[in-house]
């Protein structure tokens, strides 16, 4: 095998649903491409993180590609910032932030400001603010996301979310995880700058307008994920693959530009229910001849169990289904589906069910599971591994792994 197509379905694990007779969204979907790939591949279930740990997106892509996030996992801060394109330097302290919505009282109304779908003017209003010597540069992801850095000298990313990651919550004051100085200075100069950014967002005429159209205002940056450039081994390095990543949402493209990969920005693909699916399969076409290891990323699944719709989540997994259509024309090439966490529509949040994963390929020793979910493919030959376990088992697939003794 010379290549390789890996297809992470973000949050596409479930639970059982009462509406879909006992079954998850990925059971009840007519899905004959992925049923396909499980037919003519090898099945297994996976624990991107750990069994009964609960994996960010960040830390379940890091495993993904086997890095260990107990070693290289800084925060998902840096990742966040890079995918939007923000130069990372050493010493600056990154976060992931979301525009939301609080009320007088600081208590959170809505953590996305009613999905807010453009945040450029409220960025704008707040970039390359500074506070006692530290710059504040912000950029906007997608939707209600945004990038923020702290920039200049005696931070510390040793500090808390000030995100307090519910609603019907007051919004924490961000303090020091430890006592150093620097960890007390990082934390006292934030909460500075959330307090000024609470008071600009609030008196922003188009926040006005929104609350009397019935909206909600986008008043308050929630900010969490603090962490600083990691030291990681480049892609290419660890496994002599040339690699690209093909993904709308900025944590993804982030993640794959610190280990590495090449991460065009891919007309259509957005990150969101809207993204053109078929644009990023057309993209690993286009690409095939220029690189040996594709890495697309597929969104929109995670967000509808966030919101619990699973109904919503049913027909997007079969949107899913039918643009991987054209990967079977591929040749020599391993194709791998899997998720990166579980996101049940009732618990409306990531959870620690493991998630199914196939290996297809014209080369590969298939099992009897004929069906891509998460019940079907946990009998499969694979077995149950880790998440860092997958890349291992891929570059021994392709004939590159090195031999362990004599």
């Amino acid at each position: 095998m010379k290549k390789v197509v890996f297809v992470v379905i973000d949050g596409l694990g479930d639970r059982p649903l009462a509406e879909f007779n006992h079954q998850t969204p990925l059971e009840a979907a007519e899905t004959p491409n992925l049923d396909k790939l499980a037919a003519g591949g090898i099945s297994g279930a996976m624990d991107t993180v750990d069994v009964g740990v609960r994996p960010g997106s960040d830390t379940a892509h890091l495993a993904l590609f086997g890095y260990d996030p107990a070693v290289y996992y800084t925060g998902r801060g840096p990742f966040e910032v890079a995918g939007l394109g923000m130069e990372v330097l050493p010493g600056d302290i990154c976060f992931r932030a979301n525009m939301g919505t609080v009320g007088k009282d600081l208590v959170v109304k809505d953590r996305r400001a009613g999905r807010i779908d453009d945040t450029g003017e409220l960025v704008d209003l707040l970039n390359n603010s500074e506070i006692d010597g530290i710059s504040f540069l912000l950029k906007k992801g997608v939707g209600h996301r945004v990038g923020l850095i702290m920039r200049g000298r005696g931070l510390s990313a040793n500090i808390t979310d000030c995100d307090p990651h519910a609603e019907g919550v007051k919004v924490h004051q961000a303090e020091a995880k430890d006592g150093t100085p620097e960890a007390v200075f990082t934390a006292k100069t934030l909460n500075k700058f959330l307090e000024m950014a609470h008071c600009k967002l609030s008196g922003l005429a188009t926040n006005k307008e929104r609350e009397k159209r019935g909206e909600l205002a986008a008043n308050y940056v929630l900010v969490r994920g603090a962490g600083t450039l990691p030291q990681i081994t480049p892609f290419f390095d660890k496994y002599h693959l040339k690699a690209v990543c093909i993904a709308g949402g900025g944590l993804y493209k982030g993640i794959a530009k610190l280990i590495g990969m090449d991460a065009p920005e891919i007309k259509g693909a957005t990150g969101k229910f809207d993204s053109d699916l078929d644009k990023k399969i057309t993209a690993v076409l286009k690409l095939y001849s220029r690189y040996d290891f594709f890495f697309v990323h597929i969104k929109a699944a995670d967000s509808y169990g966030e919101d619990g719709n699973c109904q919503g989540k049913k027909e997007f997994i079969e949107k899913i289904d039918r643009s991987l259509a054209p990967l079977f024309h591929l040749k020599d090439t391993l194709v791998v589906v899997t998720a990166d966490h579980s996101t049940p529509c009732r618990l409306k949040a990531h959870s620690a069910d493991d998630v199914p994963v196939v290996i297809y390929g014209q080369e590969i020793r298939d099992d009897d599971v004929e069906h891509f979910n998460e019940r079907e493919c946990a009998k499969g030959r694979l077995g149950h591994i880790k998440g860092t376990n997958l890349m291992p088992i891929i570059i021994d697939m392709m004939g590159m792994a090195e031999l362990f003794g004599a």
